[in-house]
C-alpha cells in the first residue's frame, strides 16, 4: 500500500507563468512573463541550473534577470531605513517548497549580485522551459541547494 504515496512524490513541479510579491509592501506587485522580459538581462555561461545539490544539471548558455532589479521595483513597507534589517524575503514554488534571504543578503552582498530569474536556456525562451519560473543563484558554495523551479511568490516579511 505504499505505492500510491511513492508515484505522488516523483509528481512534476509545475511551472509557472507569473509570481506575486506580497508582504510587507506598499502594493502587491504580479510579475509575469512579459513583466520579466522588459528589465536588463545578463548572460550567464555554464550554470548549474539544479535545484538539487546532489546533481548538477550544466547549461551552457542562460539569460537571467538580476531579481534586485525585480525587487527595486516594488515599495517596502518601514518606518525608518534601517528597519530594513529585519526585512527577509520567502520564496515559494508550486509544490509548496520554500527558500530565504535576508534583505541585507540581497541587498548588500555579492549574493544579491548572483541571484537572478532565468527567462532564456540555451535558447529555450522562458515560455518554452519546463522549469519555469526558476530562481538561480550562482556563487552558493553547494550549488543547486537555493534554486528554484515553480517561483509563484515572493513574501515580503519583518522579524518583530
Amino acid at each position: 500500500m505504499l505505492l500510491p504515496f511513492l508515484v505522488k512524490a516523483q509528481h512534476p513541479l509545475s511551472p509557472t507563468d507569473a509570481f506575486i510579491i506580497t508582504g510587507k509592501v506598499k502594493t502587491e506587485k504580479t510579475i509575469t512573463l512579459q513583466h520579466l522580459k522588459q528589465y536588463k538581462v545578463a548572460e550567464l555561461r555554464n550554470i548549474n541550473t539544479s535545484c538539487s545539490p546532489k546533481k548538477e544539471e550544466r547549461i551552457k548558455k542562460v539569460k537571467a534577470v538580476l531579481l534586485k532589479h525585480i525587487l527595486d521595483s516594488v515599495i517596502f513597507q518601514y518606518e525608518k531605513p534601517r528597519m530594513l534589517n529585519q526585512f527577509y524575503f520567502m520564496f515559494v514554488a508550486s509544490d509548496g517548497y520554500k527558500l530565504l534571504y535576508s534583505y541585507n543578503e540581497i541587498f548588500n552582498t555579492e549574493t544579491g549580485n548572483n541571484l537572478y530569474i532565468v527567462i532564456q536556456m540555451d535558447g529555450k525562451p522562458i515560455e518554452e522551459m519546463e522549469n519555469r519560473i526558476l530562481l538561480l543563484t550562482t556563487k552558493d558554495i553547494r550549488s543547486g541547494s537555493r534554486n528554484m523551479k515553480g517561483l509563484t511568490e515572493i513574501v515580503v516579511g519583518k522579524v518583530d
